[in-house]
C-alpha cells in the first residue's frame, strides 16, 4: 500500500501557512502534485477550492505579521477600524518599504516611528494607532491614484470621522484628544500640525468656526441635523441594489391593485396582519368587531386602538396613497400616521420622535439625537429609485432601520411602503401571519448582513400573494386565507414545513 505523503502543514478549510514550515523542495513538490497551492511568495494553502482573495482576507492579520512583523496599522486604515480601504491596507514599518501584492489585498507600508506608548494592540501581536495619532497622521496630504484611494483622509473625511467618534465617546473626550494629539505631533516630529489639530478638533467641539467646505456630517451636526453614518451606508447599499434589481430576483415588473383593494376586505386584513406582526393578536372575528363597531374592549383598550387606528390609516382613500414630496413632508407624514395609529397609547407619545434608544434584542437602532438627520439624509436616496416597488422597499427599510418612535414603527413603516405602491396604482404589500418570521428575518439580515436579495425576495412573495387574493369577495377571501396557509402561526409553520402558497 502506497504511503500517504507527510503533510506538516494545516489542511483545514480556509487555512494558510508559510514557507518556513517545510523545506522548499517539499513545498515545490506538493504544489506540483496539487496537494497545496501557492498564494504569493512564501504563502501557501492546502485549501484548493476557496477563492484566493477570501483566503487572504480570512488570514489577513497572520499574513501581515509574517510578511511585515513590525507593521503598525495607520493612516486611512486606522481610521477605518483597522480594515483595508479599496483593497489597500496602510501600515507603518521600518522593515519593509515596498508594497506587498496579494490576492485581493495590497499591503502598503511607509516609513515612520513605531508604536507610541498609547498606540493600541491589534490581532497577531500587531498594533494600530491611537485616536490621537490617527488624527495627526491623517493630517498629512496624499493623493489618490487611479487604482487606489489616497493614503490619508481628506480634511472633510477626517472631520466626519471625528464627529462619528465623538458621538461614541464620553463627555470630555475631545478635550483630552486635543491635548494628546498635540503631544503626538511633537513626538512624531511634526509640530507644524499643531495648528491644524486645534482647528480640526475645535470645529468638531464647536469652539472654532466651521470652515468653508467642511465635512457634510460636521456641517449637519453644527446645524442640528447630524445623521448615523453606518445607517446611511446600509441605505446606500440597498439603493444600489434596488436601482438595478437583478433578473434572478424574479421581481414582477408591476402588479395592478386587486379587486377590492379599497372597498373590499383588504384594508381590514392589512391592518389586522400589520398589528399581528407586532404582537397585537386578536382573532379575526374580534378585530372585525372592533373595526366595524368602533367599540373598544375594556380589557385590551390599547391593542384595540392600535388595530382601529391602523385600519383608519390604510383605508383612507387619500391618505393611504399620499407620499412625501420632500424631507420635511416625510417627517410630517410619519408623525401624522403615528398619531393616527398610536392615539390609544398616550404613554408612547403619539407623533413625537423617540427620546431614548430602542432596540430589538442586541440590535440598537439609531440614536434619538440622530433620528431627524438620518431620516432626512436617507430620504434623499428615494429620488434615485424608480417609482413603485423599489421606492416602497426602500421606504420600509428607512423607517424600520431608524425606528424613529418609541413604539409603532413597524406599522408606520408598512403604511409608508404601501403608499409608495398605491400612489402609482400598484398592488399594496400585506405580510400574512405565516410570513411573519421570514419577513422579520429578512429585515434583520438586511440590517446586519446587507442581504438585499433576501429582503426583496421576501417582499416580492408577499406582493404576489396580496395581488392575487380575491379581496372583493369575503367568502372567497376566507377560503383563500385558509388554502394559502396565511393565518398559520409562522413558528408553527416552520416546524411543520408549511409555507405561504400563492392563490
Amino acid at each position: 500500500m502506497a504511503r500517504r505523503p507527510a503533510t506538516p502543514w494545516p489542511t483545514a478549510a480556509g487555512s494558510v501557512f508559510f514557507g518556513g514550515i517545510a523545506a522548499a523542495a517539499t513545498l515545490s513538490r506538493a504544489v506540483r502534485d496539487g496537494r497545496i497551492r501557492r498564494l504569493a511568495q512564501g504563502i501557501y494553502s492546502a485549501d484548493r477550492t476557496a477563492d484566493p482573495a477570501a483566503l487572504v482576507e480570512r488570514n489577513r492579520w497572520a499574513i501581515l505579521a509574517q510578511l511585515v512583523p513590525d507593521a503598525l496599522i495607520a493612516d486611512r486604515s486606522a481610521a477605518n477600524n483597522g480594515l483595508p480601504v479599496g483593497g489597500v491596507l496602510c501600515v507603518v514599518s521600518s522593515m519593509r518599504a515596498r508594497d506587498v501584492i496579494l490576492p485581493g489585498l495590497v499591503i502598503s507600508p511607509r516609513p515612520g516611528p513605531g508604536p507610541l506608548h498609547d498606540d493600541l494592540p491589534w490581532a497577531a501581536d500587531l498594533s494600530i494607532t491611537s485616536d490621537a495619532r490617527t488624527v495627526v497622521d491623517n493630517l498629512a496630504l496624499s493623493r489618490a491614484r487611479s487604482d487606489r484611494p489616497a493614503r490619508t483622509l481628506t480634511r472633510s473625511e477626517l472631520e466626519d470621522w471625528l464627529v462619528t467618534k465623538a458621538r461614541l465617546r464620553p463627555a470630555g473626550w475631545l478635550d483630552r484628544l486635543r491635548e494628546r494629539a498635540i503631544e503626538v505631533a511633537v513626538e512624531l516630529d511634526r509640530p507644524d500640525r499643531r495648528r491644524a489639530v486645534e482647528e480640526l478638533i475645535g470645529s468638531v467641539a464647536g469652539t472654532r468656526p466651521l470652515r468653508r467646505g467642511a465635512g457634510r456630517l460636521l456641517a449637519a451636526r453644527t446645524a442640528g441635523g447630524e445623521w448615523d453614518p453606518a445607517c446611511l451606508d446600509r441605505f446606500d447599499a440597498l439603493t444600489r441594489y434596488l436601482a438595478a434589481i437583478p433578473q434572478e430576483a424574479d421581481l414582477p415588473p408591476g402588479l395592478p391593485p386587486p379587486d377590492g383593494d379599497l372597498d373590499g376586505t383588504l384594508p381590514f386584513f392589512e391592518a389586522y396582519f400589520s398589528n399581528f406582526i407586532e404582537g397585537t393578536e386578536f382573532s379575526v372575528q374580534q378585530a372585525e368587531h372592533i373595526v366595524a363597531s368602533g367599540e373598544i374592549p375594556a380589557n385590551r383598550p390599547g391593542d384595540a386602538h392600535d388595530v382601529l387606528g391602523t385600519y383608519r390609516v390604510v383605508s383612507d382613500p387619500i391618505g393611504r396613497a399620499t407620499v412625501p414630496t420632500d424631507a420635511e413632508d416625510l417627517l410630517d407624514l410619519l408623525r401624522r400616521r403615528h398619531i393616527a395609529i398610536m392615539s390609544g397609547r398616550p404613554e408612547n407619545r403619539p407623533g413625537q420622535f423617540k427620546g431614548q434608544r430602542n432596540q430589538a434584542g442586541s440590535y440598537v437602532f439609531v440614536d434619538p439625537a440622530l433620528v431627524v438627520g438620518t431620516l432626512v439624509e436617507g430620504f434623499r436616496r428615494v429620488a434615485e429609485l424608480p417609482p413603485g416597488f423599489p421606492r416602497a422597499a426602500f421606504v420600509l427599510f428607512l423607517v424600520s432601520e431608524v425606528h424613529p418612535f418609541d413604539d409603532g414603527n413597524g406599522r408606520v413603516a408598512r403604511a409608508a411602503m404601501c403608499a409608495e405602491l398605491s400612489t402609482v396604482d400598484e398592488a399594496r404589500i400585506v405580510i400574512p401571519i405565516v410570513l411573519r418570521n421570514e419577513y422579520q428575518t429578512a429585515l434583520r439580515a438586511l440590517s446586519r448582513d446587507g442581504r438585499s436579495e433576501l429582503y426583496v425576495r421576501t417582499l416580492a412573495t408577499a406582493w404576489r400573494w396580496t395581488a392575487a387574493m380575491p379581496w372583493h369577495d369575503r367568502a372567497a377571501t376566507d377560503g383563500r386565507l385558509e388554502a394559502t396557509h396565511a393565518l398559520i402561526d409562522s413558528t408553527d409553520a416552520e416546524r411543520s414545513g408549511i409555507r405561504l402558497e400563492l392563490p
